[in-house]
């Protein structure tokens, strides 16, 4: 496996990087994740004896045996998985060392050479920190040691971590002598041309019978999906075919589909039963070829994807980012469990602001302030919920009227987008980032993005200016949308989604795995643009849900500082990738 590598073969996206350790162990780095080490249990051990063995102690015997699926003992011939945080120091150090062969101890600290295994992006600087220093958030450091490479280091180059940043077992080896250090990032290794992607739907009608699970057949006007492992009804079906996300929108669905099916308890369908699926409630991509709606939305695809970034940002030099964090004062947004979404979204837009600020060329602007926020929230986490927020408008609002506040953002967006364009700014120099967090049904988890659709925004937007007092409405005209803005609206946002949505999994951060990116909010039958979103006339505009408060595996992972501070770093390089490339 490492031989291809360095021949310069890339791994698909879904095969883990594994080698060989000494002593007959393997290690294993899957994308997106930590690397780990794979053992076979020696006879009569327990989560005990392995983790005393393996671990820092025995008292990780818990860790260790839910990082293996909660098993009761380990199994006989079934490697067991150790973590990476977990490891004994020698152990991670010859896990290092086997998945990076060219790795070295050096006297200025340890050198990394990027393997970039998946193709494309190599490891992350947040990985490397998190991986070699034991946080991930000490990346700058990283960074500023090596001021010749960029934001995303290209396979072959060179990385020195500093001795002073390194865990103490990597300090501990032995240095050798330094190679050569480059003075700029190298040019990508070439590598094998990616395999196809496996399709998600047969394309060509056929009866509906035996067949295989995990692709749709069709008859009738229907679709027959057969149930993988593990798979349930509401996620499986309900959220990637119809892309419904609403708690009642899916339970509503998720029953007339097991009426249609014959299905009586949707807790116990059968691996492999065929699920009827109607063509109306499918997204138009999981269509037979040939339907109407499907041969609609391949050409909108297309015209979107002929528009293309003219704007290239080295380090977001030269551009304006507005942020936005989504409700506050009187409307707390989503709550759940005295979890308020105005309260961490808040949180969130500060630590972009400030990730941005220190790590970037970006101009900041934000139109929301919560004067009662101080930097000694930085390592809180649980924050106390406060209705202090007030918009930027002038004079500031205290935001007592919810629709009056959402309103208000777009005007002091469009503001600023005026303002920016008097002083020879390129609109498409500007990105409008609003930052909130969703509530939907409890299977639904991860970050997703949503975007102007071209075509459910109108050519103008509501304006009575005697609604909405402050400067900015009398300073501004109403707004128009023609067509080529709002083409290229959406295909510019919608880029600009896709680089956060990357970004955010080579983070380590969760993403909704259905359509992470979409063009309106479906709900109740009907879908919609944000007013943040429709209204705004900055071409780059994009509306991040960092996650769902109904999962409860979000909402532990939201009441966690270091979870927060790197979703925010995630956020930030999204928007450096998506003006550098």
């Amino acid at each position: 496996m490492i031989g291809a590598l360095l021949l310069g073969l890339a791994l698909a996206a879904d095969q883990p990087l594994v080698a060989n350790v000494p002593g007959g162990a393997r290690a294993q780095w899957a994308r997106g994740g930590t690397p780990e080490l794979l053992v076979l249990p020696r006879p009569g051990d327990g989560w005990g004896t392995l983790a005393a063995r393996l671990t820092t102690g025995a008292g990780n015997a818990a860790e260790l045996k839910a990082a293996n699926d909660g098993r009761a003992r380990p199994l006989s011939g079934v490697r067991v998985r150790v973590p990476w945080e977990l490891l004994r120091p020698a152990l991670r150090v010859a896990c290092a060392t086997s998945l990076f062969p060219l790795d070295r101890r050096v006297e200025a600290g340890w050198e990394h050479e990027v393997l970039a295994p998946w193709g494309g992006d190599g490891e992350s600087w947040w990985e490397l920190a998190q991986w070699f220093c034991g946080d991930g958030s000490r990346y700058p450091e990283l960074r500023q040691a090596n001021p010749a490479l960029g934001l995303y280091p290209a396979a072959g180059s060179v990385i020195v971590i500093p001795a002073a940043e390194l865990r103490p077992e990597f300090r501990a080896v032995r240095a050798t002598r330094a190679r050569p250090r480059p003075t700029a990032a190298p040019a990508p290794a070439a590598t094998a041309a990616p395999p196809a992607p496996i399709p998600t739907t047969a394309l060509p009608a056929v009866a509906a019978g035996p067949g295989p699970t995990g692709v749709l057949v069709y008859r009738d006007g229907e679709a027959i999906y057969r149930l993988r492992p593990g798979e349930a009804l509401y996620s499986a079906v309900v959220v990637r075919f119809t892309g419904q996300l609403h708690a009642s929108d899916v339970n509503a669905t998720a029953r007339e589909i097991a009426r249609r099916s014959g299905i009586a308890d949707v807790t116990a369908i059968p691996v492999g039963y065929p699920v009827q699926i109607p063509f109306d409630v499918l997204l138009p991509e999981f269509l037979p070829a040939g339907n109407p709606r499907r041969l609609a939305w391949e050409k909108e695809r297309e015209e979107l994807a002929a528009i293309k970034r003219v704007i290239r940002a080295a380090n977001l030099d030269g551009i304006h980012v507005i942020l936005d964090a989504g409700h506050g004062g009187a409307d707390t947004g989503a709550v759940v469990n005295d979890v308020w979404e105005s309260t961490y979204v808040y949180d969130v837009m500060s630590r972009v602001k400030r990730v941005l600020e220190e790590q970037t060329k970006a101009t900041v602007w934000t139109t929301v302030d919560n004067p009662a926020f101080t930097r000694r929230n930085l390592e809180r986490d649980v924050l106390a919920n406060e209705r202090d927020q007030r918009l930027l408008v002038q004079p500031p609002y205290d935001l007592s009227d919810a629709t009056t506040g959402v309103h208000l953002r777009w005007i002091l967006a469009n503001s600023l987008l005026q303002r920016l364009k008097r002083q020879k700014v390129n609109p498409e120099r500007v990105a409008f980032v609003s930052i909130h967090a969703d509530s939907l049904h409890p299977a639904v988890r991860g970050l997703m993005v949503y975007v102007p659709s071209r075509a459910l925004r109108g050519s103008h937007a509501p304006w009575q200016r005697a609604a909405y007092s402050c400067r900015e409405t009398r300073a501004l005209s109403a707004p128009r949308f023609p067509p080529a803005f709002r083409s290229r609206a959406e295909a510019l946002s919608s880029q600009l989604g896709e680089a956060i949505v990357h970004s955010a999994e080579r983070f380590g951060i969760p993403v909704h795995p259905y359509q992470p990116v979409r063009s309106s909010v479906l709900r109740g039958g009907s879908r919609w643009v944000p007013a943040v979103l429709r209204y705004t006339l900055v071409p780059s505009a994009v509306l991040v849900e960092i996650c769902n408060l109904n999962n409860e595996q979000d909402r532990q992972d939201l009441l966690s500082w270091r979870f927060r501070e790197k979703l925010a770093h995630a956020i930030a390089a999204g928007l450096a990738e998506g003006f550098s490339r």
